[in-house]
C-alpha cells in the first residue's frame, strides 16, 4: 500500500490509499489497478467542478461535512509501459481554491494499445454534503447523481456522447449533451429545466415550473409538469404533460416531422393554436377549424397553447394529476 502525495494546493487531503498490480502474461499483457480516495472540507458555499474526457463520473449525496473523492482505474490486455501509462494519464489532477474544489481529468490520445483482449475502466466517485453545488462535463463518460442538491441554482450537467442520469433534487438543472441521453427522475419540481441536445433523447419526471428544451433528433418524454414550457426538436417525438398550469401559462411545442402529444390538467380550456401541413389534429378542447384544414384556433381562456408540426400528428388531451402521460404509449 502506498501513499499519493499530496500538492500543496491540497492541504486538506486526509487519506489517500492506493492498490497498484502488475502481472505479467505469456503474451506480454500486464493488468494495471489504481484505487485510491482523498478528502476535502467543504464550508457553505463550496463548488466541486468535475471535468473529465472520458471518465465516468458517480456522484451522491449524504449527511457528511466533508468531500469525498474516489478513483478507480483499471487496465488490462496491453503491454506493461502502455498500462502504466494509462493509469498515469488518468490520474485527476485536484485543486483547491477559494472554496472551490476543481477535479480535472485529460488523458489526451492513448494512440494504438495493441491487439487481443483489451479492458479498460476509468471512474470517479463523489460523496457530498448536500449544500456543496457540483458542476459536472465530460466528453465521452456517463454521470449518474443520487441525492438532493438543494443549492444546485442550477446543476450544470455537459457530456458530448456519455448519458446522463439524476435521481433525486436540485433547485434547477441545465442540460448540454451531444448524443447522450438524459434521465431525470425528481423527487420534487425543479424551479427551472434547460437542455440542448443534438441527438440525445430527453426524460423527466417529477416535474418542473419552467422548461426550455431543443433537440435535433431526440425524443422529449417529460411528466408532472406545472409552468411555462418551450419544447422544440426536428424529428423526435414530443411527449407533455402538466400536474398543473395557470390560466396565464404559455406552452410552445415546435416539431418539423415528430408526433406531438401534450396532456393538460383539469381547469379552464386552452386558448391559442394547433397547426401541421401534412398531419392529423385531435383536440379534447373547444375549438375552431380553419377552412383548409390544417389549423384549429382554441376557444378556451385559460392558458395559451401554441402547438406546430410540419408533418407530424398532434393530439392535446385533457388528463388527470393521477393520470398524466404515459411513456411506453404507441398511440
Amino acid at each position: 500500500m502506498v501513499t499519493r502525495p499530496s500538492s500543496a494546493r491540497c492541504p486538506t487531503v486526509l487519506f489517500v490509499a492506493a492498490i497498484i498490480a502488475l502481472t505479467a502474461s505469456p503474451g506480454s499483457a500486464a493488468q494495471r489497478e489504481y484505487s485510491g480516495t482523498e478528502s476535502f472540507a467543504a464550508p457553505d458555499g463550496t463548488r466541486v467542478v468535475i471535468d473529465t474526457d472520458s471518465v465516468d463520473v458517480r456522484l451522491r449525496t449524504a449527511d457528511v461535512s466533508e468531500v469525498e473523492v474516489a478513483t478507480e482505474l483499471r487496465i488490462s490486455g496491453v503491454g506493461e509501459e502502455r498500462a502504466e501509462n494509462w493509469v498515469a494519464s488518468h490520474m485527476p489532477a485536484i485543486g483547491v481554491s477559494d472554496g472551490r474544489i476543481t477535479v480535472t481529468v485529460s488523458p489526451g490520445r492513448s494512440g494504438f494499445l495493441g491487439l487481443g483482449t483489451l479492458t479498460a475502466r476509468a471512474r470517479l466517485g463523489f460523496l457530498l454534503p448536500g449544500h456543496v453545488v457540483p458542476d459536472i462535463t465530460t466528453t465521452g463518460g456517463s454521470v449518474s447523481i443520487r441525492g438532493d442538491l438543494p443549492n444546485a441554482r442550477p446543476l450544470y450537467l455537459r457530456t458530448a456522447t456519455g448519458d446522463i442520469e439524476l435521481v433525486g433534487a436540485a433547485a434547477s438543472v441545465d442540460v448540454r449533451t451531444a448524443s447522450g441521453d438524459t434521465r431525470l427522475e425528481l423527487l420534487r419540481p425543479l424551479e427551472r429545466f434547460f437542455a440542448r441536445t443534438s441527438s440525445g433523447n430527453l426524460s423527466l419526471s417529477g416535474g418542473s415550473r419552467e422548461v426550455h428544451a431543443d433537440t435535433a433528433s431526440g425524443s422529449v418524454w417529460m411528466d408532472n409538469l406545472s409552468g411555462d414550457a418551450e419544447v422544440v426538436t426536428s424529428t423526435g417525438k414530443i411527449t407533455l404533460a402538466w400536474d398543473r398550469i395557470e390560466a396565464t401559462g404559455r406552452i410552445v411545442v415546435r416539431s418539423d416531422s415528430a408526433r406531438i402529444r401534450v396532456t393538460l390538467p383539469e381547469g379552464p380550456a386552452p386558448r391559442g393554436s394547433l397547426r401541421t401541413i401534412a398531419g392529423s389534429v385531435r383536440s379534447d378542447f373547444p375549438g375552431v377549424v380553419n377552412d383548409a384544414g390544417d389549423t384549429v384556433t382554441l376557444s378556451g381562456d385559460g392558458p395559451e397553447v401554441l402547438i406546430d408540426s410540419a408533418s407530424g400528428d398532434i393530439v392535446l388531451e385533457a388528463g388527470t394529476w393521477w393520470g398524466g402521460s404515459d411513456q411506453t404509449t404507441t398511440e
